[in-house]
């Protein structure tokens, strides 16, 4: 614990990209005291609307709130929500001139009909099939020049479009060339280790990252088991020690050096070659109606392991920034000073 807060001070010297799927988290809050006459359902007087940066736009978000510099790469429409998009993510200072507006794709937006703080209804739209070649090149093109500009990528993987083989083949790649390779744009003193990067993957279907040598992957519960299947004998074990009794099963799956398996209020459980399994326990808090606790997880992972903090370390360490914003309602972040307040509570009340 005593390392922890010097790791969170190294997050400002840090820039990050993140590509995948920037959504718009749209919160329409009312008031319900009657019913439609039409049928039995809520009607829901509206009073004031907010916009968030949500999916990839809710990790950069996290990132930036932590203190580290962040560009996004992502593709939005040339609508009314990708503009709103646009503005939040300029207001929490985001690099988003890598973000790309297609006319043939909307944003994708989810929107949440709130009486007060209960969530009544949410209805979604966007494009959600594969972006164009053309898009899928003007990314690879970004990658090709700027990979090496960043100390850590993340690609948040929502399985909407952006993430595609060819991208992903594109990243396979990049992890993979020396200096001396004419995809190589800096400057050639950087060393072996700084091309070492820190790339790491939240997506839906990790399968797809496994020949990427990835240093940490973020699956949940669910995640894991559409990976590896369970058998009828090993339903009766709990959701831990299941995990636990298939390391090396999920981590060849994967192909990561590390595998932190979240499982909400029951903590983490952080998987490595070779090295016993690290059990996160999570402090138990009321129920709240929290967005994005595992985009917080992922970018306070990512920076902590770019920051040289060892892969326990940088999972405690997302696992208490998660756990603030569970405390939070809506689409919420962690700031590098609510960080280190709760830190350095733990330490005093230890």
């Amino acid at each position: 614990m005593s390392n922890l807060p010097r790791i969170v001070e190294k997050f400002s010297g840090l820039r990050v990209l993140v590509i995948g799927e920037a959504i718009l988290d749209r919160y329409l809050y009312g008031y319900a005291n009657r019913f439609c006459q039409e049928t039995p359902v809520p009607v829901v007087t509206l009073s004031h609307c907010e916009n968030q940066p949500g999916g990839a736009a809710n990790t950069a978000v996290n990132l930036r709130s932590l203190g580290t510099q962040v560009s996004l790469l992502s593709v939005i429409g040339n609508d009314e929500e990708g503009r709103l998009l646009q503005r939040a993510l300029l207001d929490y200072q985001i690099d988003i001139d890598p973000m790309l507006v297609a006319r043939d794709r909307t944003t994708l937006t989810k929107q949440r009909v709130m009486n007060e703080e209960r969530l009544l209804l949410r209805f979604d739209q966007g494009t959600t099939n594969n972006i164009t070649a053309s898009l899928e090149h003007e990314i690879i093109r970004y990658l090709t020049h700027h990979f090496y500009d960043y100390d850590a990528v993340i690609v948040s993987d929502y399985g909407y479009g952006i993430l595609t083989s060819g991208v992903i083949d594109a990243i396979a790649t990049l992890r993979n060339v020396e200096p001396t390779s004419p995809h190589f744009q800096r400057s050639k003193t950087l060393s072996k280790t700084t091309l070492s990067k820190t790339l790491v993957v939240d997506a839906k279907a990790l399968e797809h990252y496994k020949t990427l040598n990835v240093t940490a992957v973020k699956p949940n519960y669910e995640q894991v088991t559409q990976l590896l299947p369970q058998t009828s004998s090993e339903r009766d074990l709990s959701r831990v020690d299941w995990i636990i009794a298939q390391t090396a099963q999920i981590l060849a799956a994967t192909g990561a050096q590390m595998v932190a398996v979240t499982l909400d209020q029951e903590g983490a459980v952080i998987l490595q070659p070779q090295t016993s399994p690290h059990r996160i326990y999570a402090n138990p808090v009321c129920p709240t109606r929290t967005i994005g606790a595992g985009d917080t997880f992922t970018a306070t992972l990512a920076i902590a392991l770019a920051a040289g903090a060892s892969p326990t370390d940088a999972a405690e360490l997302a696992a208490a920034a998660a756990a603030l914003v569970v405390s939070k309602i809506g689409t919420s972040i962690c700031t590098a000073e609510e960080l280190q307040a709760h830190l350095s509570s733990a330490v005093h009340s230890a």
